[in-house]
């Protein structure tokens, strides 16, 4: 048993140290991706310094198209993963001195399909969130016509001298009661300024 692997249980089992130099994830942040699936593994990338690769091990029985691949993959980290029979998934990159797996493990599951009952129900998923995108946006557009009619109803009406609301306010209806006022009346044209206000 290795030093490192004294320390850190995981070694061997969700991550493989691929390049002694990188820093190795502690426990508690391999014990979490376990947790999440433990079938997926953390290597040490080849391709980019200071990474990792995140890979998935591969669930079919190894096929004679696996040596193709690697004998003809010229991209470090894929041949690597094919190597030990892995497929890749994305990239981590480690930010800080410190370790993180939550933002990982929430990027996964918004992105795995076996959580949802596979690629079909995947779909359906994306199309439902679509569907519901585009009536969203049509009521949002409906909303806005519907204000911005009423807005241009309201300025043609106050522009041409006629009343919007039939009640008016309080001290215009006590008016009217006393004689002071005679109801609005409004022209038949729609020519700014042409309506007719009656006083007695």
């Amino acid at each position: 048993m290795t030093r490192h692997a004294a320390r850190n249980p995981w070694i061997g089992i969700n991550y493989i140290p691929d390049n002694p130099k990188m820093a190795i994830p502690p426990p508690y942040c391999l014990l979490q991706l376990y947790n999440f699936d433990d079938q997926l593994v953390v290597l040490p990338s080849r391709y980019k310094p200071f990474s990792y690769v995140l890979a998935r091990r591969q669930r079919r029985a190894l096929n004679p198209m696996n040596q193709i691949l690697i004998d003809t993959c010229t991209q470090p980290d894929t041949r690597m993963c094919l190597q030990n029979r892995l497929v890749p998934v994305s990239m981590i990159f480690r930010r800080g001195s410190g370790w993180n797996m939550d933002g990982i493990l929430r990027d996964l599951a918004a992105r795995d399909t076996w959580r949802v009952g596979g690629g079909e129900a995947a779909a359906d998923l994306m199309d439902a969130a679509d569907e519901a995108k585009r009536q969203k946006i049509k009521a949002d557009i409906r909303d806005d016509m519907w204000n911005r009619s009423g807005a241009a109803y309201r300025s043609y009406k106050a522009r041409t001298g006629s009343r919007v609301n039939p009640g008016g306010t309080a001290a215009q209806a006590a008016r009217r009661e006393r004689g002071s006022v005679s109801p609005i009346a409004s022209s038949s044209g729609s020519t700014a300024g042409s309506g007719i206000t009656i006083t007695g």
